[in-house]
C-alpha cells in the first residue's frame, strides 16, 4: 500500500511539472513567395531603422497580447507567439531562432518588397546622402495567438506596421496591417508559424502594392 501510494505521489509530481513548463520552442518563418518583379532601376532606397515597439506584458490573461514569462531582450526581440500547455495554462514563447528577430525578419519583407517594386535597395546609407530615400520602420503588431471556440480552436495572427520614407524634405507614411485566421483541432508550433507566414505574406504583398503607386520622379 505504502508504495502504491509512493507511486501516486510521484505520478502527481511528475504530471505537475510538465503542465507548468515554461521552455521556449524554436521554429524559423519562411520568407514570402516573391511576385513578377519589376526592373530595380527606380530609386534608391535604404531600409535604415527597424524599431520593435510592440509592448509585452508578463504572465497576463489577454491572448492577443505579447506576452513571457521572463521578458528579457532576448524574448521580447524573436518571440511571435506564446505556448499554452495541455490545460490551456501559459507556457513558453515560440521565437525565432538564434540569428534572427522580428526585427530583422520585417526588414528583410519590406526590402524585398521594395526590391519587387521597382526600388535600388541599398543597405547602407547616410541620412544626407543627395538621392537616397531613408526608410524607417516601427513594428506595432506581430503576435499569433489562439481563441477557444465551441468544437476546435481558431489560431489568429496581427501584423501592423508603420513605415516612413523620408525622400528630401518629403516624407510619407504607410501603414501596413493585417491579420490572418486559421482553424484547428489544437494549438500547434506548426499552425502559430504557418499562420504567421500568412500574415507575413500578406504585409509583403500590401507593400509591393503601396510601393508600386508611389511616384518615383
Amino acid at each position: 500500500m505504502n508504495f502504491i501510494k509512493a507511486l501516486g505521489t510521484v505520478a502527481f509530481f511528475t504530471i505537475t511539472v510538465t503542465g507548468c513548463s515554461t521552455s521556449n520552442e524554436y521554429l524559423d518563418l519562411s520568407n514570402p513567395v516573391r511576385v513578377v518583379a519589376e526592373e530595380s532601376n527606380g530609386p534608391t532606397v535604404c531600409v535604415s531603422d527597424v524599431t520593435d515597439s510592440r509592448v509585452f506584458i508578463g504572465d497576463g490573461s489577454k491572448d492577443d497580447t505579447p506576452s513571457g514569462s521572463v521578458l528579457s531582450e532576448e524574448y521580447t526581440s524573436r518571440a511571435y507567439a506564446r505556448l499554452k500547455t495541455a490545460i490551456g495554462e501559459p507556457a513558453g514563447g515560440l521565437l525565432l531562432p538564434n540569428d534572427k528577430t522580428v526585427a530583422s525578419v520585417v526588414k528583410e519583407t519590406i526590402e524585398k518588397a521594395l526590391a519587387d517594386s521597382g526600388y535600388s535597395v541599398v543597405e547602407n546609407a547616410a541620412a544626407e546622402d543627395q538621392g537616397v530615400i531613408n526608410v524607417a520602420i516601427s513594428v506595432k503588431k506581430f503576435w499569433a495567438w489562439p481563441e477557444k471556440g465551441n468544437l476546435n480552436t481558431s489560431i489568429k495572427s496581427a501584423i501592423e506596421l508603420d513605415v516612413y520614407m523620408q525622400d528630401g524634405a518629403t516624407q510619407r507614411h504607410l501603414n501596413l496591417k493585417n491579420t490572418q485566421t486559421r482553424k484547428a483541432l489544437t494549438a500547434t508550433k506548426a499552425q502559430y508559424k504557418k499562420v504567421t507566414e500568412d500574415s507575413l505574406s500578406n504585409i509583403y504583398y500590401l507593400a509591393t502594392q503601396k510601393f508600386k503607386a508611389l511616384p518615383k520622379n
